[in-house]
């Protein structure tokens, strides 16, 4: 009896032991080969539906994004972007401070946009399909513009570029 409980435990342990390296061995392929190593079907170019999860190659996003098997997407949910909100997150953590000098953040032709103190980290874009990122790396990617910061009341200091200098 207790020999085919030893036998029992060997099994199963080396069947969560394969499950877990084919979880493992397809997330790897998925960040360097964009498809998991054990897709079932591939439907419309984007979508690869695996044994555990989907993926979704939308060209929208610079990397796979990985869903569970509930969730059901299809990469024209990720085509329209939209800017959900704009937050200053530095006004919500309790006795923020940071260091007093400008931070350059962005600079078009005419002017230079500064943050009164180094915080860009904390303004933070929101996106419709739940992604969020720097203000900083949003405007350097063209996802947003400065009137998006004055739409969403994110204080900055402009400066005018000196010409011929």
């Amino acid at each position: 009896m207790k020999n085919n409980f030893k036998v029992f435990i060997k099994i199963f342990g080396i069947l969560i032991g394969i499950i877990i390296l084919s979880i493992v061995i397809d997330i790897i392929c998925i960040l360097t080969l964009n498809r998991p190593l054990l897709a079932i079907k591939q439907k419309d170019g984007y979508t690869y539906y695996g044994i555990f999860y989907d993926t979704y190659n939308c060209p929208t996003y610079s990397a796979p994004q990985i869903t569970s098997k509930k969730t059901k997407l299809s990469c024209e949910d990720y085509n329209e972007v939209k800017v959900v909100k704009i937050e200053d997150t530095s006004k919500t953590v309790q006795a923020f401070t940071c260091d007093e000098a400008l931070e350059g953040f962005y600079e078009d032709e005419e002017y230079i946009y500064y943050f009164e103190c180094i915080k860009s980290d904390y303004v933070i874009v929101y996106y419709n399909s739940g992604v969020e990122e720097s203000v900083k790396n949003a405007l350097k990617e063209g996802k947003i513009s400065i009137s998006d910061l004055d739409s969403y009341n994110i204080s900055y200091i402009k400066e005018k570029k000196n010409e011929g200098v």
